[in-house]
């Protein structure tokens, strides 16, 4: 136990340990010395995986395993991990720095979890609010987001933002078209929503009744009124024109499952193109 705390109190600060209860200061340092430090990325989506095996989740039930999957000290690990992880930081930066660009008043960083993006658009644009919309958060990623001021936690999006950031977010739940729309209703007309998505078996939480849209998520989203616009680090913007439309969004939803039983198997410089000219011509037909 005391080699355990040693290691632990190495990477992590006196002031920090105090947002940590007991459990999650045990199982970091369990980590923490079984790696001899930080995990690497490998080993952080492993310890997820064996998490997700440990409470049993189903990815086609929302019950309380899915609930404590996501309350467990892994994820945790996995918000202080990215703040040193150097291609995190990269993707990170260059989202942060795509914001600033768009010179908003006010933006949401929705699901952002331990805050780090939120915290580095806050930083660079120091005149606007920035909000993490995170129903839950951690009381050290509280504490770390006082530290800038014009950053904070909200548990749900309020009212109309310029910028809306989603990274990392949509391959977890169950209808990634429905939250958009829910979510894209807070955008300004005009506004722009950035989304990186991961629509692929990389980790167990990661859905896979999700990995269709690995080739059909802008399709969908220029269908629902989100016209995809900038290409940012593994993400794109998509701009909000008017009213949103879901329904159209999900007719490209059901063409694009009919399609995935067959392009799953293609290579990705095979399957993507054919996914949007089999889209453009199934949808010109459906138009009366």
């Amino acid at each position: 136990m005391e080699a355990q705390w040693m290691e632990l109190t190495k990477w992590i600060s006196p002031d920090d340990l105090v947002f940590l209860s007991a459990e999650e200061r045990h199982w970091l340092g369990e980590v923490f010395s079984r790696f001899s430090g930080f995990p690497n990325l490998d080993q952080i989506w492993s310890l997820i995986d064996d998490v997700w095996k440990i409470f049993g989740c189903d990815p086609e039930v929302m019950d309380e395993r899915i609930s404590a999957f996501y309350s467990h000290p892994v994820w945790l690990l996995n918000g202080l991990f990215i703040e040193q992880h150097l291609e995190s930081l990269a993707n990170r930066e260059e989202f942060s720095n795509w914001v600033a660009k768009q010179a908003p008043q006010r933006v949401a960083d929705f699901g952002g979890g331990f805050g780090t993006l939120a915290r580095m658009i806050g930083q660079k644009l120091r005149d606007i609010t920035v909000e993490v919309i995170e129903p839950h958060p951690h009381p050290l990623a509280i504490a770390r987001a006082e530290k800038t001021p014009n950053v904070r936690y909200q548990k749900k999006l309020i009212e109309q933002y310029d910028v809306i950031v989603a990274t990392d977010v949509f391959e977890h739940v169950f209808d990634p078209l429905q939250l958009v729309y829910d979510t894209a209703q807070c955008l300004c007309i005009g506004g722009k929503y950035l989304i990186a998505n991961c629509f692929f078996p990389v980790i167990l939480c990661h859905l896979p009744q999700t990995f269709h849209l690995r080739y059909s998520w802008d399709a969908a989203m220029k269908a629902m009124g989100l016209d995809p616009s900038d290409k940012v680090a593994y993400g794109r913007a998509y701009i909000r024109r008017g009213e949103l439309n879901l329904e159209a969004a999900r007719q490209v939803e059901r063409y694009s499952i009919a399609m995935w039983q067959y392009n799953r198997f293609l290579p990705g410089r095979l399957a993507r193109p054919m996914t949007r000219v089999l889209l453009f011509l199934l949808n010109r037909g459906a138009k009366p």
